[in-house]
């Protein structure tokens, strides 16, 4: 990391690290193990992503309380500031998450969250670990988000921070109407590139030079270059170099 320029990271959660399963139990020695480590390295962990969940987990309610609890201890063990989550791990189902987007009027439903999830909010801040709510959605058809408005909605709601996936918000809104309805609300910016369908490929494209001085009017903190393509550690540091030198200009 450090031969790459790199001086922190965020870590992604594994299913096979928790452990969580049939017995409904998480186990977390491996955390305390790999605190250590990073500080032995002297890599900074800005934050964790929480679990993409399995089928059985989605399906349980329970479950994915659980499961949201554990990873507040997690991120507490690894000191990161940041949880970054996906709409499956705090609120109760994709169903719920459209009504809600469906509303209009003042007088609107609270946000569908899953039992727990305001005592976790709390548990979260008096740890200094701010929520992070990114903006993905899971069927085509389904409006939530990765809607700004509705998104904008939500995070004033449960008065929370956004991730923005640059390339996924353009999907459905210009990058200055992103900036300008979540621009003090967003604390991390992932950046990759898509090529021939794929996503996570080390940002590189000649696009970034308009985005990137829009992206800076944010109070954004830190940029997540995104990099699960395997694209070689060559690719990785000329990434890091062009994003660095157009933050800079």
């Amino acid at each position: 990391m450090h031969a790459l320029g790199f001086e922190a990271v965020q870590i992604n959660l594994q299913q096979a690290e928790v452990g969580y399963g049939f017995a409904q139990q998480a186990s977390l020695g491996i955390y305390a193990e790999l605190a250590r480590e990073l500080a032995v390295r002297q890599l900074k962990v800005v934050g964790i992503h929480a679990l993409f969940l399995t089928g059985p987990q989605v399906f349980s309610q329970d479950a994915r309380s659980e499961l949201m609890a554990a990873q507040v201890k997690i991120a507490q063990t690894l000191h990161a500031t940041v949880l970054t989550v996906h709409p499956a791990d705090i609120f109760t189902s994709e169903e719920a998450l459209q009504a809600y987007a469906k509303q209009t009027g003042a007088k609107r439903a609270k946000p569908p969250l899953l039992p727990g999830m305001r005592d976790l909010q709390r548990s979260l801040a008096e740890e200094g670990i701010t929520l992070a709510l990114e903006n993905i959605k899971y069927w085509q058809a389904s409006r939530g988000t990765n809607d700004v408005q509705v998104m904008a909605r939500l995070a004033k709601a449960l008065d929370c921070r956004v991730a923005l996936d640059v390339r996924r918000s353009l999907c459905s809104a210009s990058l200055e109407r992103w900036v300008e309805l979540l621009g003090d609300r967003i604390i991390e910016l992932h950046l990759h590139d898509e090529k021939a369908g794929s996503e996570h490929h080390p940002p590189l494209a000649l696009d970034w030079r308009a985005m990137i001085p829009i992206l800076k009017r944010t109070a954004a903190q830190v940029c997540i270059l995104e990099a699960a393509a395997e694209p070689g550690h060559g690719a990785i540091k000329m990434s890091r170099e062009y994003i660095e030198r157009l933050w800079s200009l």
